[in-house]
Formats: structure tokens, sequence, C-alpha cells
């Protein structure tokens, strides 16, 4: 009898995971709104494992459902080498960043005070941080991450998730969350839990893809007119591993929700983020890509958000 090859590797997959409902862990209700498939079958390179995507009707956050959560853990994901997995990211670039990012938190919070960097990846914050005074402790749950960053920066770095840190009520004047809240599997606890360990007036760096942005829209409205039930939101089982997908409503409803209020807010087109691929069809699709990220720049429709919220 002949073996189908793409279903006993979609199934394959599959069995890499555990498959569990997802309600919005914002606003606590189930999935109403269908999106579409994302990975595997539906992926132009077969990436991933199929998952349903579903976007909630109150606060807009987008997921999957069921949620699929590595029956590894997190290793299964992230157990890489930091360098293959930055490879995108130069270094020169995110030192500057991080420099940046640390003169606007002493503008917000008053002084060079203790940080919580949740996410390290290198440890460029962490090492930016300690080198201008700042007490800077990070957080990652890549063993090769933590070892790396912690290495790179001086710094302690746990593996244990924020939660189970037992860090002191009102401990920091400063947590930052970059590139990280898309890929966490409880933000709302998590959110919650940086509220608590932040002291009045300290502040909290976040920033995320705006999955409501024109580069979405787009991409998704691309899918249906070739007829497909795709959508282009999210990547729950393969890299970058993004798991929840927000938009400025839904961003701004988490943070309220835990009494951190933006004072500095952010959409913006970044780059393209569609990967390049030979042929005339890749070329068509990048020189696309290009063309909305451009034009991404109009009022909240960039491809990313970055916010600070200060603990109220």
């Amino acid at each position: 009898m002949e073996t189908n090859t793409d279903q006993v590797t979609q199934n394959d997959g599959r069995e890499r995971y555990r498959w569990l409902p997802q309600d919005c862990p914002i606003c606590g209700m189930g999935p109403k709104k269908r999106l579409g498939r994302r990975g595997g079958s539906a992926h132009r390179a077969n990436l991933g494992v199929e998952c349903e995507i579903w976007r909630c009707r109150k606060c807009g956050l987008i997921f999957p459902h069921p949620m699929p959560l590595p029956a590894e853990g997190l290793d299964q994901h992230y157990e890489l080498d930091p360098n293959d997995y930055f490879k995108g990211h130069q270094t020169s670039e995110k030192e500057c960043s991080a420099l940046d990012l640390l003169a606007q938190a002493e503008e917000l919070v008053g002084c060079r005070g203790k940080l919580l960097d949740i996410g390290s990846g290198r440890g460029e914050l962490l090492h930016a941080a300690r080198s201008l005074g700042w007490t800077a402790i990070g957080i990652d749950p890549s063993a090769s991450f933590a070892q790396f960053a912690a290495s790179r920066s001086g710094a302690e770095v746990r593996r244990e998730p924020v939660e189970r840190c037992g860090f002191h009520d009102a401990e920091f004047d400063c947590v930052v969350l970059s590139a990280v809240l898309e890929h966490l599997y409880n933000p709302d606890e998590t959110i919650a839990e940086i509220s608590r360990i932040l002291r009045q007036g300290g502040a909290l760096f976040v920033d995320v893809p705006n999955e409501q942005g024109l580069y979405f829209k787009v991409g998704n409205l691309y899918q249906r007119l070739r007829g497909r039930d795709w959508v282009v939101n999210i990547a729950p089982t393969f890299s970058p591993f993004h798991v929840f997908g927000f938009s400025p409503q839904s961003l701004r409803a988490l943070l309220g929700k835990h009494q951190l209020s933006p004072r500095k807010w952010r959409v913006y087109p970044g780059r393209a983020m569609v990967p390049s691929r030979a042929g005339i069809f890749g070329e068509l699709e990048r020189l696309a890509a290009h063309a909305v990220t451009g034009l991404s720049k109009v009022g909240s429709l960039g491809t990313y958000i970055e916010t600070w919220a200060v603990k109220i």
C-alpha cells in the first residue's frame, strides 16, 4: 500500500506536542473567531505543525486553539546556539539599542537602580546595564542562552520563569520584556508577576509584533485571494515560536489589567518579515512585503509595537 509521506510527517510532528484547549488569557473568553490555519500543510515551506488560529472577539488577542505545548519542554524549541537563533541580529546594533533603552529607563524611573531583563538572549542589555552602574539580573529559559548571557555580562541569569523566582514585592525599578511576550504560554500570569515585583513608579518595557498591522492584514488577504484558509499570524510550532499575537488593543488591555499605564507608545514598520525564496514568486513576494512595510508607516498599521508602561 502506498504511504502518504506528508501525512506521516504531519502526524509525527503533532505527537511532539500536547494539545490543550486555549481561552483568551486576557479576557478569559473562549475562542469565538476562527482566522484560519498556520504551519505544516498551511505554510508555503511546510514549516512546523498545522494549528488552528483564533482571535478573541473582545480584546483582539490572537492564539492557537488548541494550544500546542512542546512535549519535551521549552528546550524542544530553544535549546540552540544563541548565535544561530539570533543570526539576523547584529551585535553592534543590539548594543546601541541597549544603551538607548537604558537612557529611556533612567529618564522614566529617575535612577540607575535594579533592572530585570526577561529573555536575556545573548546578554547585550545586561552587559550595558552593568557597565552603566545598574544592578542587573537576567532570566532566560534556554540553558545555552542563559550561559552565554551570564558569561558575556557577568550578571546572574536565572532559568526559571519569573513567577517562580521568588522576588520580593516592589524589588525592581525596571523590567525589560523585549521580543519575549509573544513567546510566553502564560502572558497574563507573567505580567501580573511583573506588576507585583515593580515598585510604584517603576517601568516595564515591552515590544511585540503588531498582529493587526498592515503586513498581517495584507498577508491574510493574499492567502484568501489564492483560495486558502491560511494565515500569516504567529508561529506556534516553528521559529520564532510566537504563540500569542498582540495588537494595540490587546496589549493595552493586558497592561491595564495589571496597573501598568503606558507612558510612551510607538507603532512602527520595522523590517519586512517575509523570508526570501528563489524564483519569480519569491521575488514578487519580497517586493510586495517591502511595499507593504513602507505603507505601514501610516497610523497604527506598523508591524511592531513598543511601549514603556509605568506601575501606578
